[in-house]
């Protein structure tokens, strides 16, 4: 199976720390999860139209079908791949609260930017 691959930008310290834990928790070979920073390479995914401002703003992974999703659907992508996580991919892809995931999730994004930001990370 191709893995799904999650675009990260590791100068945020929440970001980063977020997916280090799931790094941990998905150590094992074959795991189904690649995880790229794009703050190593920023022109990683510069063919798919992604850069390193559009991550900063939203965890971005492309899925096995080659196609890109950001924000609430990245994050959902992610967690159904992870262990004991599945269950609130789930819940928040459920009619009627996939959109306050998303709108919980686009919210914590835009703080962090700002607060990257205000940080002098960006």
């Amino acid at each position: 199976m191709e893995p799904l691959k999650i675009i990260y930008n590791s100068v945020c310290p929440v970001c980063r720390e977020g997916i280090c834990y799931f790094e941990r928790r998905a150590a094992a070979p074959g795991s189904p999860v690649d995880y790229i920073d794009i703050a190593a390479d920023p022109a990683a995914f510069a063919a798919r139209g992604v850069g390193l401002d559009d991550v900063r703003r939203k965890l971005h992974a492309l899925l096995p079908d080659g196609s890109l999703v950001k924000g609430w659907p990245a994050v959902s992508a992610l967690w159904r791949r992870q262990p004991g996580y599945a269950w609130l991919a789930r819940l928040g892809d459920a009619p009627g609260l996939r959109w306050i995931a998303g709108g919980l999730y686009a919210a914590a994004a835009q703080i962090l930017w700002w607060w990257n930001r205000a940080s002098g990370r960006w």
